[in-house]
C-alpha cells in the first residue's frame, strides 16, 4: 500500500486562541501586525456577544510568499475562524490558506 502525501505549495497561516476570564487579548505573532490582529479577535468576542472576555492569539505563518497584504487578510480569516472555533468548543487550530492573487 503506498501513501501519498498531498503537496502543498504557497503560504498558510495557523492561528490558535485560547480563552480566559480577563478582558484583554494578548497576542505571538510572526507576521509582524500585532494591533490588527488584536482588533480582530477583539471585534469576533464582541460579534458574539462575549466582549467580557479575552485572550491569547498564536499565530504563526507557514511557507513564503512575497504578498504581505494578503498574509495579513489571511491571518485575520484565521484569527477570526479560531476564535469563533474556540467559542463553539471545537479545536482551536485553524489554518487557512494564502490566496495566490488578489
Amino acid at each position: 500500500m503506498t501513501a501519498f502525501r498531498r503537496l502543498t505549495t504557497g503560504c498558510t497561516v495557523h492561528a490558535c486562541f485560547s480563552l480566559s476570564d480577563i478582558p484583554r487579548v494578548s497576542v505571538a505573532t510572526t507576521t509582524g501586525d500585532i494591533s490588527s490582529v488584536r482588533a480582530v479577535a477583539v471585534r469576533t468576542l464582541a460579534e458574539s456577544g462575549r466582549g467580557h472576555l479575552g485572550g491569547r492569539v498564536e499565530l504563526r505563518t507557514h511557507g513564503h510568499t512575497l504578498r504581505r497584504r494578503a498574509v495579513l487578510r489571511a491571518a485575520d480569516r484565521a484569527v477570526a475562524l479560531a476564535v469563533t472555533a474556540t467559542l463553539r468548543g471545537d479545536t482551536t487550530g485553524v489554518r487557512v490558506p494564502v490566496r495566490p492573487h488578489a
